[in-house]
């Protein structure tokens, strides 16, 4: 979910790809668990911090009630689940992976 409103497809460098993803992952640790204790190194791949953090409060900002209503909400999870999961199943069929998942 996360993913799919970041990217826009307007990425022009690998890197710029890279540093959304993960930005995204971070932040889907730290919904899901109590506390964040996930070293941020690992996530950080430019030189600037504030790029990171800035990535992180554009996602909170913009999705942070879907976030917390895949917790609270059991069919809006299995609405996200299933569109993860057949995302997951058209990638592995297509060996280039160049079908869109998640596209609304």
């Amino acid at each position: 979910m996360l993913v799919r409103e970041l990217v826009d497809g307007e990425e022009t460098k690998e890197a710029e790809l890279q540093a959304a993803v993960l930005t995204c992952l971070y932040l889907s640790y730290s919904y899901m668990g109590n506390e964040i204790s996930y070293p941020l190194k690992p996530f950080l791949v430019e030189d600037s911090k504030d790029k990171f953090w800035d990535r992180c409060l554009l996602i909170v900002n913009r999705l942070s009630s879907n976030m917390l209503r895949i917790n609270a909400e059991p069919g809006f999870f299995t609405e996200i689940f299933t569109e993860l999961k057949a995302c997951g199943m058209s990638t592995n069929a297509n060996a280039g992976g160049n079908l869109p998942c998640g596209a609304a």
